[in-house]
């Protein structure tokens, strides 16, 4: 791994594009050769949705789910691990330790923290090996994008004339903002991706792992570059800061490994996590989080939380799914993107809004599966049960006023949402708390098992006022109604007549908590 040539290597022989080409490589036939063990990060209430995802997928084993985490051995190429909807971001798995017990003295702790972390280099050489593998194999594959995205440096080209310019963007492509740790920095994909493949610079093989072990030979790896990022939670964080450890992880890996540290532009990440639940050590097998959609213009909801309301939506092949209350488009966008051979409905009232998802849908090349139609979400231009899945993202009136309280027009918004549904066809909406505790109040329906995967549904008891939110509320006009508290008992006590719960699922928005609740319509006799 390297950015420049290492003290025994000639002025411009090493190319940061040949990263460690002489370590051993796992065979690769279709797959990426024996099962690695990686694991994922997940926003909390999704773990098991992703635990699914993965063996679903993957076909992996040895899944075992953990707060905010889901570790997993697979047997995959990058572009199938690329495939995970419902994770936030994919690491190769260093090393997982129980909680480390701290001695009161701060010294000894750093010493205990920098043996347990660390470890032997062998280890540290196999994971590293395995990531180039990956990295190896999507540009096999023709994913040159996926080798931009591990933050590598991009070599110095001459031609007769000089330095090489930039080529310029062909018209309509975008631009992609790689994260890599200052707020400032920007590269274009488009440029990076152009100029890599023109490089005809010779490569000089970086040192083998035999090379990087020996004490003789420990200059060799110098040119690796590599920060720690450190998270602590719990007793260890009472003690240190995730800047102290982070700094003293990241000295001793360096001392130990022959490796420079380069915190704005590192070829290599080492993630830390420890807690009072476990030690977790991995690297990134890709730069960008798996959240971030290359198929996105205008973000909106998260798109792992839109990606598991479509997932309880069940959506099958030749379904008609709407989005009344559509914003951005981000759940149908992940809808149509994971089940392509449905059909997909957008509807909203803000024409703002429907601008913004209309540039979704074109720049995610959906056009042919998604169509969009201005209307309030209580007068739905629809016939009656002609919908088999309805999927809403309820506004949160966070960020955005509304033009009434929720509470008072949601018995309206759900009967026209269950109008245009067929009897056995499934609602999914996602609410806020307090929203949520409001409608379960209405009158508690009988509970029905769960129809996917054994997921573990659960009411939320919390009563406290919801924070500040960082949940987009993709759309914030409602058509304006005087309906009397009569009228509102009539109305929910028709809904909850046709709808049965099957789920109240917790999940997290950031700062804001949130619940998607789970229905199927039923005949009324």
């Amino acid at each position: 791994l390297a950015t420049g040539p290492g003290p025994h290597a000639s002025p411009g022989a090493l190319s940061s594009v040949g990263l460690v080409s002489s370590l051993p490589r796992a065979p690769m036939s279709g797959t990426c050769g024996l099962g690695s063990r990686y694991f994922c990060t997940a926003s909390r209430g999704l773990e098991q949705l992703l635990r699914e995802e993965v063996r679903r997928k993957l076909s992996a084993s040895e899944v075992e789910q953990v707060a905010g985490k889901v570790f997993f051995t697979a047997d995959a190429d990058l572009k199938k691990l690329k495939s995970l909807k419902c994770a936030e971001r994919l690491f190769l798995l260093v090393k997982k330790l129980p909680p480390i017990q701290m001695p009161r003295h701060k010294g000894k702790g750093v010493c205990l923290l920098k043996n347990c972390v660390i470890g032997e280099s062998s280890k540290w050489l196999d994971v590293v090996a395995k990531w180039q593998t990956l990295q190896d194999f999507s540009k096999e594959q023709g994913c040159t994008s996926d080798s931009i995205e591990t933050g590598i440096k991009r070599p110095r080209l001459q031609d007769d004339s000089g330095m090489r310019k930039r080529p310029k963007l062909e018209l309509g492509e975008p631009t992609t903002t790689i994260y890599d740790g200052s707020p400032t920095r920007q590269h274009d994909l488009h440029s990076v991706i152009q100029e890599s493949c023109q490089s005809k610079a010779p490569m000089q093989a970086p040192p083998s792992p035999d090379e990087l072990l020996n004490s003789k030979d420990r200059d060799a790896a110098s040119c690796m570059h590599f920060r720690v990022s450190c998270r602590c939670s719990g007793r260890i964080a009472r003690m240190f800061t995730s800047q102290e450890l982070g700094r003293t992880i990241g000295i001793a890996l360096g001392r130990q490994m022959g490796w420079k540290a380069e915190l704005r532009n590192p070829m290599l990440e080492v993630y830390v996590h420890l807690s009072d639940i476990h030690c977790v050590v991995g690297i990134p097998v890709a730069r960008l989080p798996l959240a971030s959609r290359n198929y996105i213009k205008n973000a909106g909801l998260r798109s792992t939380v839109a990606w598991a309301m479509a997932y309880l939506g069940d959506i099958k092949a030749g379904s008609l799914v709407l989005d009344p209350m559509c914003g951005l488009g981000t759940i149908l966008l992940e809808a149509a993107k994971e089940w392509p051979n449905a059909y997909y409905h957008g509807i909203d009232n803000t024409f703002s809004q429907l601008q913004m998802a209309s540039a979704n849908v074109c720049f995610a090349k959906l056009s042919n599966s998604i169509d969009l139609t201005r209307a309030s979400v209580t007068e739905l231009p629809l016939l009656n049960e002609s919908i088999d899945v309805v999927i809403c993202d309820i506004p949160f009136g966070k960020k955005f006023k509304i033009s009434q309280d929720m509470k008072t027009v949601m018995p309206k918004i759900l009967k026209e949402m269950v109008r245009v549904l067929q009897v056995n066809g499934t609602l999914v909406l996602l609410l806020s708390q307090e929203l949520s505790l409001d409608i379960q109040q209405w009158q508690k329906p009988k509970s029905h098992p769960s129809g996917k995967g054994k997921l573990n549904a659960q009411q939320n008891t919390d009563t406290t006022p919801v924070g500040p939110s960082t949940h987009l509320a993709e759309n914030v006009d409602v058509e304006h109604m005087s309906v009397t508290e009569n009228e509102q008992s009539e109305v929910k006590r028709e809904v909850l007549a046709s709808l049965v719960s099957t789920g109240i699922f917790q999940v997290s928005l950031g700062v804001t908590e949130a619940s998607i609740h789970r229905y199927k319509k039923i005949s009324i006799t």
